[in-house]
């Protein structure tokens, strides 16, 4: 396999069926503005040992820790050979990144059996009235790792808080919560909702928490506040707080005035290392009740441990702190290759 040059290949045969395969263009008019949009992309190609294009993967570089596929397809006659994971597996060692795409059920399939985290997703306007999924396939190492840099935090219509830590056992209002306020945002942002995930402790049945409401949101460029500020405060949230450093996160909360359930809305760029994180985390909580049960030891502990010291001037990053090493211990077991 080799990247190619789609101005170079624009009348080969083959590129022009497999693009009418990714993206199923209405007529010529419709193929030739494809051929047009991926000589912008970069194209990794596989080859038939008589030299002919068989498979193909256009992508983008989305940020430094994750590559955009927009188009993947191979021809029927080749598949079944796992030329699509193999174009996919290059892609992914060749630049060090994570690899995300939106597809629609029918490839569901095939990103889940290559190890995708999958998430329904907003409405694609190039496929309009069809369900879309974001399909994210990790790369371990970024898993492991942090970033370096200072995350930066910078306060904007919050600011750390101090009180009680208070641990409820589960509720199961928690999901009927998180729903409303997925919608609420789905409908607020549309198409820029990438991802919409009711993380954290809420999220896991029988485990106890904070009754706050985790979300992970993902767009697709988290640094470009232009595109979702504006449209989430309209909706009855308030910018919590930015850290730039730390994988371009922003948090939201819904406004006291909302009447919404307590939440904190983490948003990143689609791809983020940390969202990986606290999915796989999510399911493997969801799946393993040894983990689990142990895990809801250690927040009960830490939440009397903190109360017991700080009380009413406890705050949560110190309650954070000292369930660290369980999680820390728990991600080197589960972050695998």
């Amino acid at each position: 396999m080799r990247h190619i040059s789609i101005t170079d290949y624009r009348d080969d045969s083959a590129v022009r069926r497999l693009l009418v395969l990714a993206a199923s263009p209405a007529d010529e008019q419709g193929l030739e503005e494809l051929l047009d949009e991926c000589q912008a992309l970069n194209v990794l190609a596989s080859f038939t040992q008589s030299g002919n294009i068989c498979a193909l993967a256009a992508y983008r570089h989305a940020d430094k820790y994750s590559l955009c596929l927009e188009y993947l397809a191979v021809l029927p006659e080749h598949q079944q050979q796992g030329l699509a994971h193999g174009l996919l597996k290059a892609l992914r060692k060749r630049h060090g990144k994570s690899i995300w795409a939106t597809t629609d059920k029918d490839a569901i399939e095939f990103y889940g059996a290559i190890g995708c985290m999958i998430s329904k997703s907003a409405e694609d306007w190039r496929w309009p009235g069809t369900t879309r999924y974001l399909c994210t396939l990790p790369y371990p190492p970024l898993l492991r790792s942090q970033p370096e840099e200072d995350p930066g935090y910078e306060a904007v219509g919050g600011q750390l808080t101090r009180g009680n830590i208070r641990i409820e056992e589960p509720q199961a209002h928690w999901a009927s919560d998180f729903a409303n306020l997925a919608a609420l945002i789905s409908s607020a942002l549309g198409p820029l909702a990438l991802a919409v995930e009711h993380t954290g402790s809420t999220s896991v049945v029988g485990l106890p928490a904070k009754p706050i409401i985790d979300i992970t949101l993902l767009v697709p460029d988290a640094n470009d506040e232009s595109t979702y500020v504006a449209a989430l405060q309209q909706a009855g949230l308030v910018f919590w707080h930015r850290e730039p450093g730390w994988y371009a996160h922003r948090m939201f909360k819904p406004s006291i005035e909302s009447g919404l359930s307590d939440a904190n809305i983490h948003i990143f760029s689609a791809g983020s290392p940390e969202y990986l994180r606290m999915m796989i985390f999510r399911e493997h909580l969801r799946h393993n009740s040894v983990d689990r049960d142990a895990y809801a030891t250690v927040k009960r502990q830490a939440a009397a441990q903190i109360t017991a010291t700080d009380g009413e001037d406890a705050l949560v990053m110190d309650y954070n702190r000292i369930k660290e090493p369980f999680i820390l211990d728990l991600h080197r077991r589960i972050f695998t290759d």
